[in-house]
């Protein structure tokens, strides 16, 4: 199909009934999730940019700085019946941040909307091996919240290894993957095949919905159900957050008392040791004591001895007196 038939496609499109009825979709919501720098906004803008085909405009980035923070999601309708949702972006996925993920997710969920899901990823970053289970398990839960597994889209397609990329997400379970080079404030250059792309995943959206409008859906019910999910999620991530903090706070209080039991040991030991040097010095002070009475004892014995010679001397000298 030609751009010129797949704008008139996407332009024309409207959620008329139809098998099972419209069963009360009026529009259908493109919800945005992702990381932090992963190209979100930039490929707000490129569809921006490709559907309303004038100039190139900072549309995403711009719409954030005058919320002050993207913090809030932003909404940017394509048509009547098509719009793009910006959700918040986070610097990291954990349960805390995937909890506020799936929030946002329902929170663009209502009876009015037909929504599908899109995961933002880039291909300049990759998959680390130490973030594909915290995404896999983003993308699963996400899809038991919404009954369909995430799309995935993939940035800065020419940026990094496309196919060792796609093959992770393969591996996770994505059924479905674009591939992007969005356009940005320095690389505007219409080019036929970036237009192709954006036009033909707009279209692919708008077939997505189709089929999900025309099997049986019950949009009352699943509303329902959606938040109560979110809430038992929730609940299991707060559970588990608790759970997490009192064993890191068991963890913490024997750290503390080994810490506390090395200190005691190593002041026995210098106790111990003390002792030990308090002991050999009095050892050795006593040596030196009984040492010094030897040679006290040897100097008497040797001065009784002289006087006992000087007292034969005499006497010899005294007996040879008289007898003479």
């Amino acid at each position: 199909m030609d751009m010129d038939k797949l704008r008139s496609k996407i332009k024309s499109f409207t959620l008329s009934p139809g098998e099972n009825g419209r069963q009360g979709f009026s529009r259908v919501l493109i919800q945005l999730f992702g990381l932090l720098g992963h190209g979100k906004s930039s490929f707000i803008n490129s569809c921006l940019y490709v559907w309303e085909d004038g100039d190139y405009k900072n549309w995403a980035e711009s719409a954030a700085s005058n919320e002050g923070c993207t913090m809030n999601r932003l909404a940017y309708p394509l048509t009547s019946h098509l719009t793009l949702v910006d959700n918040r972006g986070y610097a990291k996925l954990g349960s805390y941040e995937s909890g506020e993920i799936f929030a946002q997710l329902d929170a663009g969920y209502h009876p009015d909307n037909d929504q599908a899901d899109f995961f933002i990823h880039s291909v300049k970053t990759g998959v680390h091996p130490t973030e594909a289970d915290e995404i896999k398990h983003l993308l699963h839960t996400a899809a038991k919240l919404t009954g369909i597994y995430p799309i995935v889209v993939l940035t800065y397609k020419t940026s990094g290894s496309l196919t060792d990329t796609i093959a992770a997400f393969r591996d996770m379970g994505a059924e479905k993957i674009f591939a992007f080079e969005n356009y940005t404030l320095e690389d505007c250059d219409k080019t036929r095949g970036r237009h192709e792309e954006v036009l033909k995943f707009l279209s692919e959206v708008i077939e997505e919905a189709i089929f999900q409008i025309d099997h049986s859906r019950d949009p009352e019910r699943e509303m329902k159900e959606r938040k109560q999910f979110v809430l038992n999620y929730v609940h299991e991530r707060e559970k588990k957050l608790q759970e997490d903090k009192v064993e890191r706070h068991k963890v913490q209080e024997k750290a503390i008392k080994v810490t506390q039991l090395r200190k005691e040991e190593e002041t026995m030991e210098k106790l111990r040791k003390r002792e030990e040097m308090e002991m050999e010095e009095e050892v050795r002070r006593k040596q030196e004591e009984m040492e010094r009475m030897n040679l006290v004892d040897q100097a008497r014995r040797e001065a009784e001895i002289r006087a006992q010679r000087a007292s034969k001397d005499k006497k010899k000298k005294w007996y040879g007196r008289l007898f003479h």
